[in-house]
């Protein structure tokens, strides 16, 4: 795939715009809590290279998973500065507003990752309070995903490298190419402008908020408002996946519970949204139907025993650490691939035109969910192991079990993983970091732990079970799996829990109430009390469904959606609108929103 100078240019000229932030993209408020932190050059260059290994593949795929989420960025950037409650809680609530997001195709739609380290380090170098750090990081989010087209982009160059180190038969650069090339362009591309802005912004940042204060109050409040709002976005994401089938319901059974609550506790929510999602499966699906006949009929796989579990590992090792290392527009996963098969290859070939054919062959075009994806793996090493012990397997043949399984696991890992388990480890993780508070002196590590913790598990050991199964099982895996209906049932019971936290997660997170009040003959009656007495948090459920809508049925963007949010709040906060002083109780000119 070609770059043109025109893509070259935009992408270099927002990497500029990146190191430049604090003095030209400052959208916060000068409220502050704490003493502001004197930012070193030290602390600078730690938060920089911590933003790279999010965007790395040195952490067995939790740098994606685990480090890339606002929820442990703010973690380890307040650790950095000295203020590790603070920045916990400055990193959970920035998590708000992602919560919800989803990389799909290659598709970067905002930077989580930028947001919680440098909207962290932003807010807590210039002193700011919670509201005001999530009004900083939507903006960061959304001119991160920039810099992703020059990487993807630019990575593109390096498959082609690889191909001639493919056609000498070079096993173990085409190995290095996927890393040694790619590594230091990412991290010039991700960390050092990070550093540079995390050094030289926070007296600006901290400069620029005095001055909004002191001459555009209202656009901190519009300001806040959005940052309110963004967070319907997030959840509104997850009900692109989750509502569907006849698992909606329990979206507002979990709004309605929540509701009648005094205090939300996601932990006790979760724990009854998975009883209620078992008590669905059992009623409408059956646990140990048909089980007994699938395991009857699935064809254990008898190979020709070339490979060791050892070698089935080492090749799951690879993809585990390095499935992204040079993911790019042309082939997206196939350099991974490729470099997942050389140990394979080297156990199982041993001529020059045996290797070059097997390199060639899976340095192609591949992308899908990498963890649920895994059981492709391991079907096409079986398929390679069938092939060196002389049965009839073509080049083709292989391509085409990739081919026509990569899209389908795609689909169901990534509902399963970014729709279902992600967020809801997020929520309970959010929840168990903040107490439900929104304080910069309430952050608890028990709940970037919990997250992570429960994210490792799950890529590492249901990455490791489907590779493990894809292989064992040969060709028929995928079958064996569907017919058994587990598959159906896990997907089933996943969307009940996802619906009901998402509907508990709305009434927690989403905020919009409005100011508007109005005179009839001598009595004020204000809208927002009108609306609680008809159902409270009525005005978020309306928002997040609306988006739902704009996102699933008009196909809207979520970057536009997020610029709208943005733009709606800071204009409809101009005090143009009859309102209540909430001191006085007074009618005063205000903003829709309060």
């Amino acid at each position: 795939m070609s770059v043109s100078r025109k893509q070259m240019g935009m992408a270099f000229i927002m990497s500029l715009a990146l190191l430049f932030l604090s003095f030209g993209v400052v959208k916060a408020a000068p409220i502050t809590q704490e003493a502001p932190v004197q930012m070193s050059l030290f602390m600078a260059i730690i938060i920089g290279v911590l933003y790279y290994f999010s965007m790395s593949p040195w952490f067995a795929n939790l740098g994606f998973t685990v480090l890339y989420r606002p929820l442990v960025a703010g973690t380890l950037v307040g650790l950095i500065m000295g203020q590790p409650a603070a920045g916990i809680a400055i990193g959970a609530n920035i998590n708000i507003l992602y919560l919800g997001w989803i990389s799909a195709g290659g598709s970067l739609p905002g930077d989580p990752g930028l947001a919680g380290y440098l909207g962290t380090a932003l807010a807590l170098g210039a002193g700011l309070d919670i509201e005001a750090a999530l009004a900083l990081a939507a903006p960061l989010g959304l001119l991160g995903g920039l810099t992703w087209s020059l990487r993807m982009s630019l990575c593109s160059i390096i498959p082609h490298w690889a191909d001639r180190f493919a056609e000498q038969a070079n096993i173990k650069w085409v190995a290095r190419s996927n890393w040694i090339f790619s590594q230091p362009f990412l991290f010039v591309l991700y960390a050092v402008p990070v550093m540079l802005a995390a050094y030289l912004g926070s007296q600006a940042v901290a400069d620029a908020l005095n001055w909004i204060g002191q001459n555009a109050i209202w656009v901190m409040s519009g300001l806040y408002a959005a940052s309110g709002m963004l967070s319907a976005l997030g959840i509104a994401l997850n009900l692109k996946f989750l509502f569907r089938g006849n698992v909606w319901p329990y979206f507002f059974l979990g709004f309605i519970i929540a509701t009648l609550m005094t205090n939300v506790n996601l932990v006790i929510l979760a724990v009854v949204g998975a009883c209620i999602a078992f008590m669905h499966v059992l009623f409408t699906e059956g646990f140990g139907r048909d089980e007994g006949a699938a395991a009857e009929s699935a064809l254990a796989r008898e190979g020709p025993r070339l490979l060791t579990r050892g070698d089935v590992f080492q090749a799951w090792l690879r993809w585990l650490f390095l499935s992204h290392s040079t993911y790019n527009w042309e082939r997206m996963q196939g350099m991974g691939f490729a470099h997942s098969m050389t140990p394979i290859i080297a156990k199982l070939y041993k001529s020059q035109e045996d290797i070059s054919a097997a390199l060639k062959r899976h340095l192609v075009f591949f992308n899908t969910q990498p963890d649920i994806g895994g059981v492709i793996h391991g079907i096409v090493i079986a398929m390679e192991e069938e092939r060196a012990g002389g049965a009839e397997i073509s080049d083709e043949a292989i391509n085409g079990v990739k081919t026509g399984l990569m899209g389908p696991m795609a689909g169901i890992g990534d509902t399963i993983q970014q729709g279902i388990v992600i967020p809801i480890a997020l929520a309970i993780g959010i929840s168990l970091a903040t107490g439900g508070a929104m304080s910069t002196t309430s952050g608890n590590i028990v709940g970037p732990i919990f997250y992570a913790v429960a994210v490792a598990a799950f890529v590492w050991g249901v990455g490791w079970l489907l590779w493990w199964q894809g292989y064992v099982q040969g060709r028929a895996a995928v079958t064996n799996i569907l017919r058994s209906g587990t598959l159906q049932k896990i997907i089933v019971g996943a969307g009940v829990l996802g619906n009901f936290i998402m509907g508990a997660l709305t009434v927690s997170f989403v905020s919009l109430s409005t100011a508007l009040a109005f005179n009839i003959g001598g009595t004020t009656f204000e809208l927002q009390k009108i609306f609680d007495s008809f159902m409270p948090n009525l005005l978020p459920l309306l928002l997040v469904l609306f988006i739902w809508w704009l996102l699933a049925k008009k196909n809207v963007s979520p970057t536009l959606i997020m610029v709208a949010v943005i733009l709606i709040g800071i204009v409809f906060s101009y005090p143009i609108f009859p309102g209540i002083d909430p001191e006085t109780g007074a009618m005063i000119w205000t903003g829709f929103f309060r």
